[in-house]
């Protein structure tokens, strides 16, 4: 199985020119998709502690550039042709799934087909708190979401009755361009398995690596066994290994993609990033 190639900007960065530099070149040199981070705001200072890094603090200065994923990712659809256009993560619960649906839809029916909606449920308690929406029950919440959006996407008329959500008979257009847009489940944890398992047409774990990986990948497996899923039927993404050895392992365990990071102002360093990596690493 030949491996996609996702690219994630190390930096979000706003200008126009820049942006639309980078994602031509991204598709020129033959990478599949791009991943747009979010964080609606950066607290001055927080206690939460970020899960991808040992110090607990996430690698986003309060003075970078974090534009919305989904107005960053029209504007590189604007600029594109083939490249498809992921989220990593939105954070579904700080969102009205009604509205997210529909802008979700719009997306990607204006891309041709090729929004890949990230979705987690965060980590980073003031954050919700700077948006007035409860940190707690989260993960129950994006559950409700989940399934209120498939129902918008689906039902004509659409109607939802949840804890969080409740709405209908109500109609939402433009439906997505092949009848749903794919949700690409992130989280490390259990419940993230066990919601990528009941809702996902893909997984990504960010930083899981090794050992922790594999049990993870495992217990997906087993979670969509219980779901009557086919387990195949959950595309994994992975942050891509540095070594050859280790791409093997994720090839073996099922990894249909892995993403690496590049900076979207140096396009001579992103060049030769992605070729080198193609060759050294994905031998393609």
């Amino acid at each position: 199985m030949e491996l996609k190639l996702g690219v994630m900007p190390a930096h979000g960065r706003a200008a126009p020119a820049t942006v639309a530099r980078f994602v031509r070149r991204l598709e020129e040199l033959g990478c599949e998709s791009v991943w747009a981070v979010e964080h609606v705001v950066v607290p001055d200072a927080y206690d939460s502690s970020y899960p991808y890094d040992p110090t607990g603090r996430m690698p986003l200065a309060t003075g970078d550039d974090i534009p919305d994923p989904l107005h960053w990712l029209t504007f590189a659809a604007a600029h594109t042709t083939s490249l498809k256009l992921g989220t990593a993560m939105l954070i579904l619960p700080e969102h009205n799934p009604v509205d997210l649906a529909k802008r979700l839809a719009t997306v990607d029916v204006l891309s041709g087909g090729r929004l890949l909606a990230g979705i987690g449920v965060g980590w980073l308690r003031e954050e919700y708190d700077a948006l007035g929406v409860p940190f707690a029950e989260r993960g129950a919440r994006a559950d409700e979401y989940l399934e209120a959006m498939r129902a918008l996407w689906t039902q004509a008329p659409a109607q939802y009755t949840g804890r969080f959500v409740a709405f209908g008979p109500v109609h939402s257009r433009p439906w997505p361009t092949h009848g749903t847009v794919p949700i690409v489940v992130g989280g490390h944890s259990l419940a993230a398995v066990r919601r990528a398992a009941r809702f996902g047409d893909g997984w990504y774990p960010l930083g899981v690596r090794g050992d922790e990986f594999a049990r993870l990948r495992q217990a997906l497996r087993d979670e969509c066994a219980a779901a009557g899923r086919d387990p195949d039927a959950v595309e994994v993404t992975a942050r891509a290994p540095g070594d050859r050895g280790e791409l093997e392992r994720l090839r073996a365990l099922g990894v249909a993609r892995v993403v690496i990071r590049a900076d979207p102002d140096d396009l001579v360093g992103l060049q030769d990033k992605v070729r080198r990596y193609q060759r050294e690493v994905l031998n393609t």
